[in-house]
């Protein structure tokens, strides 16, 4: 196997908050090859996008590293610190948000040009075209502004500068959270296409599990700070292994009323706990419908059950070889 593109060792994120410490993120690793799509799940707050603006480094980590082509980030500072640029880009949620309504399309996607001084101004004009035709837009199109564009339309845009300085790495912020279901699916297939025409790596976030399995090659199942299980897209759809995952996936309708009467559902109850005050042992001991005393007072570690499978839970082995698709009928 290659050798990882980003690799995350111990990563924590802590913010003060009237005098308390909350756990955005709390230990997590991770690592990411070259080529391929790690989907980050999970519910809201539970800690997906402060993991990606501290990779990012939006926000300073508070304990851990992020090592990207095997050298350490956070040893870039000042003006080093903008050749990650060139590596590393972010793909944003709000398609219109984040573009600057008073920019023309092209001068948004030529930006990134102009601020790192590359190429002359006719080649970056022809630069500009090129990107518009890339993500499925017309060239003339540059001299529009973001409210004569649609949702998906905008994206387009905001991923079109996303690849102006030719990175490796992408994030993608749930790029569809914001779009109309017909528009996800164009989003989502341009992104496959681009990752194989470029050999961009992504680092995908989205609440749409259907999406997740269809774009990913492995999936990381965040909650409250840590990750929760990891394991390729397939066996984890198949063969979950966490409690927790078991409830996301059984919460996915199935197209087929028949089948959908008679599968098997994993409840999930109650609130997420608070990051500020998470309990002492698994974080998800409160809701979980199997939790024991040990999970109240040990704090499982990720560990491998499977090959490439892992999951952080006391009696994942029990699970293991026993727990069905939560999806099937029963």
């Amino acid at each position: 196997m290659s050798h990882p593109l980003l690799e995350i060792k111990n990563l924590k994120k802590y913010f003060s908050y009237k005098g308390k410490t909350l756990r955005a993120v709390d230990d997590v690793s991770l690592s990411v090859f070259p080529k391929e799509t790690i989907g980050v799940v999970g519910e809201s707050g539970c800690g997906k996008t402060a993991l990606a603006q501290t990779i990012m480094r939006v926000y300073q980590p508070t304990s851990g590293n992020i090592f990207f082509n095997g050298k350490s980030i956070l040893d870039y500072t000042g003006k080093a610190s903008r050749s990650l640029c060139y590596e590393m880009q972010y793909i944003f949620q709000d398609p219109y948000a984040s573009l600057n309504p008073r920019m023309t399309a092209g001068e948004i996607i030529g930006e990134p040009l102009n601020i790192h001084k590359i190429l002359t101004r006719d080649e970056r004009h022809i630069r500009v075209q090129e990107l518009l035709t890339l993500v499925g837009l017309r060239p003339e199109y540059m001299r529009r502004f973001p409210h004569e564009f649609s949702g998906g339309q905008r994206q387009r845009i905001g991923i079109a500068r996303a690849l102006a300085l030719n990175p490796s790495f992408i994030i993608c912020d749930e790029p569809i959270a914001a779009l109309d279901v017909s528009i996800q699916a164009q989003i989502v297939n341009l992104l496959r296409d681009l990752q194989d025409k470029l050999g961009l790596t992504y680092l995908f976030i989205s609440h749409d599990l259907s999406m997740v399995k269809y774009l990913s090659t492995r999936i990381a199942v965040m909650y409250l700070g840590h990750i929760m299980e990891l394991a390729p897209s397939q066996d984890l759809y198949q063969t979950p292994l966490h409690p927790y995952t078991q409830g996301l996936l059984s919460a996915i309708p199935i197209p087929n009323p028949e089948i959908e009467k008679k599968k098997v559902r994993v409840l999930i109850s109650g609130e997420i706990p608070s990051p500020i005050n998470p309990p002492k042992g698994c974080v998800f001991c409160t809701r979980c419908p199997f939790a024991k005393k040990l999970c109240f007072e040990e704090r499982p570690p990720l560990q491998e059950v499977a090959p490439n499978h892992f999951a952080a839970c006391h009696f994942t082995r029990l699970f293991h070889g026993d727990a069905a698709d939560p999806n099937r009928a029963g």
